[in-house]
């Protein structure tokens, strides 16, 4: 039997009928940007997720660029963030003309390390250099943009204490945290704003491109608004330069139709993991593979079931061989990437990163996913050690 990293066909397939008549739905209203899909989506968000205000836009990348601009962050500007995420969150900070400084993480939550955060603002020192070493003598620290990787929480407390000390912006990446919370506060809903994105292998996935910008502070859903049409306030009337990060009608129908079963697919995600823990418990593997922990006060929305190994990269290659699906997210922290060359980062400056990218490995898991499935993952994981001590 072979077990896909994810599997959308097993997903859909209950719901297909209604995602068909919906789809049907839309192309017969003749409304395909904007109007009552697009506004019910926002509304069943706000709802779901207990947050007072949801914008929904093109793509995740895009909620983040719309989400820093509303807050202000332009030309010179930096931005306080985590190297080790999908290149999608620094890239939207430079779309802005603003400059991402990388943060070392927190080797449990992958998330942002508040004293790495504390560090910077404070004295500008990164893994003990200057801040002139990175080229950022001239610029300003104006937000700081910690990651939910995985679906858990980063520790936001102090980032957001920190951030009223010395009066930052807040926005969180909450692209794969959808239904994940902090001391219960939704992921997205703890910052000024946070997004979503609904790529679809997200827990929530479009049938194709969507985002979204969260928010509790009515004045900056009104500029998301305006940012994701053009920077228009009314008719013709552009106060802004912006972009067109418009949603189509028939992404947020289809998301409509999904969203309800969120809840549910979330328990399964959640239910899996902890299948997972046990066998590899059961397996005497934990002395091999270091299992996620989900941290005291956060709820984990499992968008990934992410383990950090020795010879990642051999393990990798020997399950693919037995029949099993897997991915590495991320191998290039982004402070290694070429078009990140220019900020002056050098191997070794950020450990934690550059280790979760030597280490981690996100094992199969989706709604639906079996025990049976979820054996031969751990029994081919057992074969790979055993053949190797």
């Amino acid at each position: 039997m072979k077990v896909p990293q994810l599997d959308l066909n097993l997903i859909h397939a209950p719901i297909l009928e209604e995602l068909q008549k919906t789809a049907a739905d839309v192309i017969q209203s003749g409304r395909f940007i904007g109007g009552p899909a697009v506004e019910g989506l926002e509304k069943d968000l706000c709802q779901q997720l207990g947050i007072a205000h949801a914008v929904a836009v093109s793509n995740g990348t895009d909620a983040i660029v719309a989400a820093l601009q509303a807050l202000g962050v332009s030309n010179g500007d930096e931005v306080l963030t985590s190297p080790f995420t999908f290149f999608a969150t620094a890239a939207a900070i430079v779309r802005l003309g603003a400059k991402p400084v990388f943060v070392d993480i927190d080797p449990i939550t992958y998330g942002l390390k508040p004293e790495r955060v504390y560090d910077y603002v404070d004295d500008g020192v990164i893994n003990g250099k200057k801040k002139s070493q990175h080229n950022s003598e001239h610029t300003k620290v104006r937000a700081i943009l910690p990651v939910h990787l995985y679906g858990q929480c980063v520790e936001m407390d102090p980032i957001l204490e920190l951030a009223d000390q010395f009066s930052l912006m807040v926005v969180e990446d909450a692209c794969q945290a959808i239904g994940s919370a902090y001391k219960g506060r939704p992921a997205g809903g703890i910052g000024d704003a946070g997004t979503l994105s609904f790529y679809p292998s997200k827990n929530l996935g479009a049938l194709g491109e969507g985002g979204m910008v969260l928010t509790n502070d009515e004045g900056v859903a009104e500029q998301v608004r305006m940012i994701r049409n053009h920077g228009q306030s009314e008719q013709y009337v552009h106060p802004i330069v912006s972009g067109n990060y418009r949603m189509p009608a028939l992404t947020a129908a289809l998301l409509r139709v999904k969203a309800k079963h969120l809840p549910a697919w979330n328990r399964m995600r959640a239910e899996a993991a902890a299948t997972y823990t046990g066998m590899l418990e059961a397996k005497g593997l934990l002395d091999d593979v270091i299992a996620p922990r989900v941290e005291k006060d956060r709820v984990h929305n499992w968008h990934q079931y992410t383990v950090r190994v020795d010879k990642r990269d051999d393990l990798r290659t020997f399950l693919t061989a037995e029949g099993v699906s897997t991915q590495i997210y991320y191998p290039v922290p982004i402070h290694m990437q070429p078009s990140m060359k220019h900020l002056g980062y050098e191997k070794g400056d950020l450990p934690e990163s550059e280790r979760a990218a030597r280490e981690a490995l996100s094992l199969p898991l989706f709604p639906g996913i079996t025990a049976e499935q979820q054996d031969i993952v751990v029994t081919s994981i057992k074969k790979f050690y055993d053949k190797h001590r």
